[in-house]
């Protein structure tokens, strides 16, 4: 006759290998979304740098 440990852990006989799966995926995921904020906020700096320009380098709206 088995222990109910004994039985509780034949139920789990595959769980390790999905966990791992899962462990994964959700590493990838967070990598990736740091990689896009990382060049989203590059992208970001890239334009505030362009607009910082001196008043005589940009064009100058005409009016009436």
């Amino acid at each position: 006759m088995k222990s109910a440990l004994q039985v509780e852990l034949q139920d789990l006989h595959g769980l390790p290998y999905f966990a791992t799966i899962i462990w994964f995926v959700l590493l990838g995921v967070s990598l990736l979304a740091i990689v896009f904020y990382l060049l989203n906020k590059n992208q970001l700096s890239k334009n505030q740098k362009n607009n910082d320009l001196p008043s005589e380098k940009r064009s100058q709206p005409k009016g009436f």
